[in-house]
């Protein structure tokens, strides 16, 4: 019996071939994988088994049938029989193995190896350190997390030792080196958030664009496929002056510019007011909007109801609802409207569906390249992206969903103007008891820039110079680093905190909570402060409030707009009254920030 025919008869005693997906045997030199994830690019997932080697030489040559056969079975059982307590391998993840195995196979023919059980611990020692010196994405040398991986296919090819002939039969890579590479710090930014000068102007000009535009846009779809395209005239938006499109729209060539410009924005309102990956995102299909009691009644949530992919077990993904603010469901609305003729047209629900250029490929959902593409091109020139530190920032499509964690877990908003009031309504229905979310991975996320947001927090309380409100003097007392740069001391000392105790401080516009629970005026629960009672009223007369100078524009503002309501004639005696209290609590809050201890009479 030949090696095929043992690949072939592993999992199969009558001897019937393997299938490696709907196309693929495994004993084929190309394996075409299935791919049920949107926005995916086929190429990708295309195996190919006869790879050029060092020398010119193809890995599909006879002299390499053993190796080749053996790669092939070692990759499978990642699928059919993962090591024990190991979850089988996705396609995707699949790939991402492949593609290491090539550069072990590719390291081992230049090296005289030409099968696995020829290697030895110095053997797996020689590759680990050349695959260290291989050059990253972006950096000289490789990632410590990509160097695990590398390491790791080693330490695979050990454990499936029984499912594949001709397996090392010993561990060829050092237990410990393994256990430092793996154990690495946890870093769940890998990539960069957009930053706030670059993102508040991308989301805004998305959430314009799907609002009256998108009519414009839709009905100018609609008299191209109609044959009536002649003049449009644009709309004028509220508290402007002109239409909000001074260009043309008399050719198909512009009018299909504008509705790739449109798909564009509701990517972009969806991707940064939802956080869902791109798969995810691509993945939507008609009517996915749900409408759903909140736990006391009085009020209903809007959920995007579609499936994560990343993290499931089915290839077909899990089933999720990921909370929709106002934009998010307008912009659904919008696809639904732009994406009818071809749900119509080929019998489908998906909203991504777009038709190739070239009309002889057939109609299907998106690529997260294509749309990558735009976002860097013609959408940034078309809203007029600014600039991030006097460069062009370069989008990517996953940068919504680090943005969404960062913009949510950020307790202090006063940044985001606009939206805050949509970030703020994603944090209340997440606070909401009929809530359920099932994306642990955004939930780690936010709960890292929560993290990030409590430990500035706690630097900026423990170095302010001056302080203000009830918890402050107790703060300033203890404090050892007030009016100190930000140096490793206190880092390591807010760690100590942040490990050792089980201090809450909550972060808000107007100040901080060193929270304590009895102390509560807003009768806080057990997380922390009521996100309701939690008012700007209640946090001044609260044992746990504190305020640094970054606040001082928050009260100095709310101090004049009372002022400005006690000018009034005609203000009757209860708005009189709360007026007067509100603007002695600034006084009191501004006296204790206030160096000279003056008054703002």
């Amino acid at each position: 019996m030949n090696a095929a025919t043992n690949i072939a008869a592993r999992d199969h005693a009558d001897g019937t071939p393997v299938h490696v997906s709907s196309r693929s045997l495994l004993t084929d030199d190309l394996w075409h994988l299935d791919v049920a994830t949107p926005g995916a690019i086929l190429s990708e997932f295309m195996l190919d088994w006869t790879f050029a080697l060092h020398d010119g030489s193809s890995f599909g040559d006879e002299r390499w049938r053993a190796l080749r056969d053996g790669a092939k079975t070692f990759l499978w059982s990642l699928v059919v029989h993962p090591p024990p307590g190991r979850r089988p391998y996705r396609t995707s993840t699949l790939v991402g193995e492949y593609r290491r195995l090539r550069v072990l196979i590719n390291w081992m023919a230049s090296n005289g190896y030409d099968r696995f059980d020829r290697l030895d611990r110095r053997a797996g020692d020689n590759f680990v350190t050349f695959a260290a010196g291989r050059p990253g994405r972006r950096r000289p040398n490789v990632s410590r997390s990509t160097l695990y991986g590398y390491a790791n296919l080693l330490y695979l090819l050990y454990l499936q030792r029984e499912k594949v002939p001709g397996a090392p039969p010993a561990a060829i890579v050092d237990a410990e080196k393994l256990r430092e590479l793996r154990n690495r710090p946890k870093n769940l930014h890998i990539g960069p958030a957009t930053p706030d000068d670059v993102a508040m102007p991308l989301v805004n000009a998305a959430i314009r664009l799907i609002g009256a535009p998108a009519d414009d846009i839709i009905a100018l779809q609609d008299r191209l496929a109609s044959g009536r395209l002649g003049q449009h005239s644009f709309a004028i938006l509220e508290g402007e002056d002109a239409p909000w499109h001074t260009g043309s729209a008399n050719s198909a060539v512009k009018v299909n510019f504008l509705i790739d410009r449109l798909y564009d924005a509701c990517f972009v309102v969806i991707a940064y007011l939802v956080g869902a990956r791109v798969s995810e995102i691509l993945g939507l299909q008609a009517g996915c909007i749900e409408t759903v009691p909140a736990a006391e009644g009085s009020e209903t949530f809007d959920y995007v109801s579609g499936r994560i992919y990343k993290t499931a077990t089915s290839p077909l993904g899990e089933v999720h609802r990921w909370i929709a603010p106002a934009p998010v469901v307008r912009a659904i609305s919008v696809l639904e409207r732009l994406s009818e003729p071809l749900r119509r047209e080929t019998g489908r629900d998906d909203l991504w569906l777009r038709r190739p250029v070239n009309r002889l490929h057939a109609i299907g959902i998106c690529r997260s390249t294509v749309l990558n593409h735009h976002l860097n091109t013609a959408f940034a020139t078309f809203i007029g992206l600014p600039p991030h530190d006097g460069r062009r920032w370069h989008l990517t499509t996953h940068q919504g969903r680090k943005t969404f964690a960062r913009f949510v877990g950020r307790r202090d908003r006063t940044g985001l103007h606009a939206l805050a009031a949509h970030f703020g309504h994603v944090t209340r229905v997440m606070t909401d008891a009929a809530y359920v979310g099932v994306d642990y991975h955004l939930a780690d996320l936010i709960d890292a820039e929560v993290l990030a947001e409590t430990r500035d927090a706690l630097e900026d309380v423990l170095t302010a110079t001056r302080l203000g409100g009830k918890a402050a003097r107790a703060i300033a007392s203890h404090s050892r680093f007030r009016g100190r740069l930000r140096d490793g001391d206190l880092r390591e000392y807010v760690d100590f905190i942040l490990r050792e105790s089980d201090m809450r401080l909550g972060v808000c516009d107007w100040g901080y909570c060193v929270y304590r629970r009895e102390t509560s005026a807003c009768l806080g629960g057990e997380k922390g402060p009521n996100p309701v009672l939690r008012t700007q009223s209640a946090c001044a007369t609260c044992a746990n409030f504190a305020v640094t100078p970054k606040h001082r524009p928050v009260w100095a503002r709310r101090r004049e707009r009372n002022l400005a309501l006690l000018s009034h004639r005609d203000l009757d005696d209860e708005s009189r009254a709360l007026a007067k209290a509100r603007v002695t609590e600034c006084d009191r809050i501004l006296d204790d920030l206030d160096s000279t201890g003056e008054r703002h009479d």
